[in-house]
């Protein structure tokens, strides 16, 4: 375990669901216990992973060099709205960690867009995209509030940006 993200991924599946448990338990308002469940999901070392990226957003990176660069706009927008997932986990009863985590797996997936798309809560925006393949290249791996971008992302989006210029002219 690091400082801030549990690695072992059965030891952070049990962790997940006990501690969601006591937290479901607690005499909190629901609005609190949902943001201890934010804070308590930032343990996860791929939360908020990324599985796709938006034509628009591809655009902005091409304007960028493929690189990141502060200020250029590109946010990991959520697919499902976080704050009122974790409303409904609270009143949810699992039958076991895995079924939890499940749920949250496949609750906790994000598409790079630009800010306007994820401000713009039209979720259709974000129903177009590219995907990121999930393989030994970890591509836009967490990083705090951001991701991971080297040059294996920049490659990607590269080599991303050649189908989407096809897309266009087709």
């Amino acid at each position: 375990m690091s400082k801030y993200h549990i690695t072992d991924h059965l030891e952070l599946k049990t962790i997940l669901f006990e501690d969601y448990q006591l937290i479901k338990k607690m005499k909190a308002p629901i609005y609190n216990r949902s943001k201890m469940l934010s804070t308590l999901f930032s343990i996860n070392p791929n939360s908020w992973r990324v599985i796709g990226i938006t034509p628009a957003a591809l655009e902005v990176f091409k304007k960028n060099s493929f690189r990141r660069v502060s200020g250029m706009g590109i946010n990991r927008s959520h697919i499902t709205q976080r704050g009122k997932f974790y409303l409904e986990l609270l009143e949810t009863e699992f039958n076991s960690a895995n079924e939890f985590w499940q749920t949250y797996y496949d609750n906790d997936m994000t598409i790079l867009a630009t800010s306007t798309e994820n401000m713009s809560k039209n979720f259709d925006l974000l129903a177009n995209y590219y995907p990121v393949p999930i393989d030994q290249r970890n591509l836009f791996r967490t990083a705090g509030f951001a991701w991971k971008h080297k040059e294996e992302e920049e490659d990607f989006l590269k080599e991303i940006y050649k189908q989407h210029q096809l897309n266009l002219h087709q």
